[in-house]
């Protein structure tokens, strides 16, 4: 018997803490896609991307949970404290945004993921009602037309470029249904420090100019990112980086996962949430 989309959405999200439990909860949401990666390594290619994604939004909850932290020897000088506290609350306000943007993108595709890895492509079309989903229900079907040819020919390269064209799919439907929406609501300084802070090294080990690293500032330039003219939040820019170089370095790593080597270790520190 079929399950339905909640029963899929409960069982992708129970295992979660409470919303209030910032980083706990970014942990867990990242063990999950790292989990989901490790397990199907051949297919779910998106799942490994979003667990380092994930990783790195969560240096963003640290920090604002510091910036909460009881404060400090500014008491004695109001003007500073005042200062303080306006531009902290901005940032924190940033802070939040992309908080929600991780929490979000998890509940908009973990289900589709629990869905199709116990129930295969039956499951998932069959609780996939919504317009947003077009785009998931096309990548995993991609996926999954991959995966039988890949169960008669491991080596086949029609299965091997349909396993990419459709976790692009998911990661487009990502970037422009589910992340835009925060993106727009950003500050001008949270866009800036959300460009810079969109830095992924899919090795363990960053080296500058490492294939495994995919940095928006380098991509587009420090200056024009500083300056605001290149902008995470703008989809342009972010995709461009995402196809050129996002997509490119993390095929290099997946290609080194059949190995050991430190990105793996990564993965598997992250998959028991650590």
């Amino acid at each position: 018997m079929l399950r339905t989309r909640e029963e899929w959405r409960h069982t992708a999200e129970s295992v979660l803490p409470p919303e209030e439990r910032y980083s706990e909860r970014n942990r867990m949401i990242t063990a999950r896609y790292a989990g989901w990666y490790l397990e199907n390594p051949g297919i779910l290619k998106w799942a490994g991307m979003a667990a380092f994604a994930s990783r790195q939004v969560g240096l963003a909850i640290l920090a604002a949970e510091l910036m909460m932290a009881p404060e400090r020897g500014d008491a004695g000088n109001p003007l500073l404290a005042l200062h303080r506290f306006g531009s902290e609350r901005l940032m924190l306000a940033d802070f939040e945004e992309i908080r929600q943007g991780n929490n979000n993108i998890y509940r908009d595709i973990a289900w589709a993921h629990a869905a199709y890895v116990g129930g295969g492509m039956a499951e998932l079309e069959a609780c996939a009602s919504e317009p947003e989903d077009n785009l998931l229900v096309k990548g995993f079907g991609l996926i999954d037309r991959a995966r039988s040819i890949l169960r008669r020919n491991a080596n086949d390269p029609e299965g091997e470029l349909l396993v990419w064209e459709g976790n692009v799919a998911l990661l487009r439907h990502e970037q422009v249904d589910v992340l835009q929406p925060v993106f727009d609501r950003l500050s001008a300084g949270g866009r800036i420090t959300a460009s810079f802070g969109s830095e992924l090294d899919f090795s363990g080990s960053p080296i500058p100019g490492s294939p495994y690293r995919a940095s928006f500032g380098s991509f587009h330039g420090y200056l024009e990112t500083l300056a605001g003219m290149k902008s995470v939040a703008n989809p342009h820019d972010r995709w461009r980086w995402v196809e050129q170089c996002v997509i490119p370095s993390w095929k290099v790593a997946d290609r080194q996962m059949q190995s050991e080597w430190s990105g793996k270790h990564e993965l598997r520190k992250m998959a028991v949430a650590r």
